[in-house]
């Protein structure tokens, strides 16, 4: 009984009742649609809920593994955004009841990874003897910190959509191409005003499967990638240019940013 109560109920020291009882909420959501994906035998679906209770302990981690302290507002905006990410998104297709789920999530990853590589980098400026790093160093880190959190969670999803069939880099129609394959002597060949795409394909038996996309061609997750990185880059900026300005300040302005800081445990 005791370690099940330790499961549900596991967060950062600092944690307060309300967000352990987010937790505990979050944790049973998952536990109980991963009983039921096993039931049905859909293993990408169970891979997804195993990955997200790993992910919820990332805050723990963070402070037993580095010794810091991360605020309440902070860990409650990570589990959020995993709880959002994974449980909503993925397996509940919020991504494709809401339009802007996905653009908002990956903008908000790029805003929290800034958070914390600022935070690393920042405690190493403030306590490491010698150190002295200047705020637009520190922004730059910062920046490029996030950048790479955005694109290592893109091979994730790239690996897990070729791999294991799921489909985390979503497609998208789009009714004009542009490709050398196609053309003469490697010239560009353009084609505009797709109507639709037929794609033949065989089944186990050799019978032809005809698959009409319509209103043009299915782009396959390029276009996902790519615009998942650019609001990446967009909440990276943000965070970057705050952290730039609250050390150039000394801490004496913008001090709301520290509830995005993990410190160092005293």
């Amino acid at each position: 009984m005791n370690i099940l109560k330790r499961f549900f109920t596991s967060s950062t020291q600092t944690a307060n009742k309300n967000l352990v009882t987010v937790y505990v909420i979050f944790r049973a959501i998952a536990i109980f649609m991963l009983i039921n994906q096993l039931f049905m035998q859909r293993w990408g679906n169970a891979f997804i809920l195993v990955l997200t209770l790993a992910l919820f302990t990332i805050p723990s981690l963070v402070e037993r593994v580095l010794k810091m302290e991360v605020p309440n507002l902070l860990e409650l905006i990570i589990i959020l955004f995993i709880f959002s990410s994974t449980i909503l998104g993925e397996l509940s297709d919020f991504y494709g009841y809401f339009k802007m789920w996905d653009t908002a999530l990956h903008t908000l990853n790029g805003f929290l990874a800034a958070g914390v590589g600022f935070s690393l980098v920042f405690l190493l400026h403030k306590n490491a003897e010698g150190m002295n790093l200047s705020p637009l160093f520190l922004a730059i880190v910062t920046f490029c910190f996030s950048m790479t959190v955005g694109v290592i969670w893109e091979f994730f999803e790239y690996s897990a959509d070729r791999w294991m069939n799921l489909d985390m880099q979503k497609d998208r129609i789009v009714q004009q191409i542009n490709s050398v394959r196609i053309g003469e002597e490697n010239d560009v060949y353009q084609i505009d005003n797709i109507q639709r795409t037929v794609i033949d394909s065989k089944d186990d038996s050799g019978n032809i499967i005809q698959t009409i996309i319509e209103p043009g061609y299915l782009d396959i997750g390029i276009m996902d990638t790519m615009k998942d990185l650019f609001v990446n880059l967009l909440g990276a900026i943000v965070f970057s240019v705050l952290g730039y300005l609250y050390a150039q300040n000394d801490q004496n302005k913008y001090s709301f940013v520290r509830h995005f800081i993990p410190t160092k445990k005293e």
